[in-house]
């Protein structure tokens, strides 16, 4: 598991025993500068962009690279980069679910949730056993459209399609608790 994936597995223990984590953190107002302002950047960042910045000087379609950047872009909340490195990315690769899943998250971030549910889907097209994409979906449907069941129609989805999903329980655990706030009339998500 990548350093991502796997910090992306913790929110979701987070989220699923019902704290106030929301889709990686990220339903937060984002500041001025996360649509692709300036941003303080580790100085490692700095550096490491400026290298795939050369390489793609000199290779416009490196894959690899414009991945890369991307996801410097991503971890910097720089996501309107972020959002143009994934696109270039795409047009490469356009089944990579896992890029798709990242730019969406941008998208989101960037106040745009209809563009994110469009490259979602396009992710879940590619990959239909792509957890992530198929996760993301639900959380966004729910807390970004007020669509609980179509949230957790996501989510259901997910566990029909990945059936060794290694958060089975909790995913179920929190379905069946968002169907029994709905049952009662008291919308627990807005």
């Amino acid at each position: 598991m990548t350093k991502r994936g796997a910090y992306r597995a913790v929110l979701l223990l987070f989220l699923l025993a019902g704290t106030s984590l929301q889709f990686f953190a990220c339903k937060q107002k984002p500041s001025a500068a996360p649509a692709g302002g300036t941003v303080q950047l580790p100085a490692n960042a700095l550096g490491e962009i400026e290298n795939y910045k050369e390489i793609l000087r000199k290779d416009p379609n490196n894959l690899q690279a414009l991945i890369a950047m991307g996801n410097l872009y991503y971890d910097t909340n720089q996501d309107l980069l972020a959002i143009g490195a994934y696109r270039k990315a795409l047009a490469i690769d356009p089944s990579n679910a896992n890029v798709r899943t990242d730019m969406a998250i941008c998208y989101r971030r960037t106040g745009n949730p209809d563009q994110a549910i469009a490259e979602l889907k396009k992710a879940i097209a590619a990959d239909p056993r792509h957890a992530q994409s198929r996760y993301n979906l639900g959380v966004i449907l729910i807390h970004d459209k007020n669509d609980v069941e179509g949230g957790v129609k996501a989510w259901e989805a997910l566990l029909e399609n990945i059936p060794d999903y290694p958060y089975r329980d909790s995913m179920r655990a929190e379905i069946e608790r968002m169907r029994s706030s709905q049952k009662g009339g008291k919308p627990k998500y807005k």
